[in-house]
């Protein structure tokens, strides 16, 4: 059913077929996210696990397809700004809070972490039975994380910073800086220009 209305309505107002079964998926989702604001989009397979009540989703959120997102457990919830574009196969893990702010471009395959297993609690108990650490992540306005970048729990990223594709930011990013490499380091001021 959702299919001939995507296409029904694809071809009535001209827009991309996608795009169009995006914003019947956002309407179908939204009267279940007691948190989202109008205009949600939703691709084919975006996941969300977890209570619907620990999601936030500003006005004119973008979900490509594949996307995971996951808000479970104790300290578990995970806020989008408004007109924040969540990108195909991007993995974001909210159990120790993730905070996303508004007009930001996540690229496909991005993956953000909130949580950590440990290995060095007690060096001779096996990985799984280690214990596993929730730290917040907060990504402020408007910034770019390019394909591919990794987040690692507790980083603050500062409001129009850009992290570079395939990034590991392991630290906090101050605003406005441009980081890449692995470790992320910063290699310029966004406002600098060329």
């Amino acid at each position: 059913m959702l299919r001939l209305a995507s296409k029904l309505a694809a071809a009535i107002s001209g827009l991309e077929r996608t795009g169009v079964e995006a914003r019947l998926r956002g309407l179908v989702f939204r009267p279940r996210l007691p948190h989202s604001s109008p205009k949600l989009r939703v691709g084919r397979n975006v996941e969300l696990v977890g209570s619907l009540s620990r999601f936030r989703f500003g006005a004119e959120v973008s979900l490509l397809g594949n996307a995971y997102l996951n808000a479970t457990g104790e300290h578990g919830f995970l806020a989008i700004g408004a007109r924040t574009h969540i990108d195909q196969f991007c993995v974001l893990y909210g159990q120790g809070g993730l905070t996303i702010g508004s007009r930001c471009a996540i690229a496909a395959g991005v993956i953000i972490y909130t949580q950590s297993n440990q290995f060095h609690h007690d060096p001779l108990a096996d990985i799984i039975d280690q214990p596993v650490v929730h730290s917040p992540v907060v990504v402020g306005d408007d910034v770019w994380i390019g394909a591919g970048a990794v987040v690692l729990p507790g980083v603050e990223i500062g409001d129009h910073a850009v992290v570079a594709a395939g990034a590991v930011v392991r630290t906090s990013v101050p605003p406005w800086a441009v980081v890449a490499g692995v470790p992320a380091r910063i290699i310029r001021d966004r406002r600098a220009g060329r």
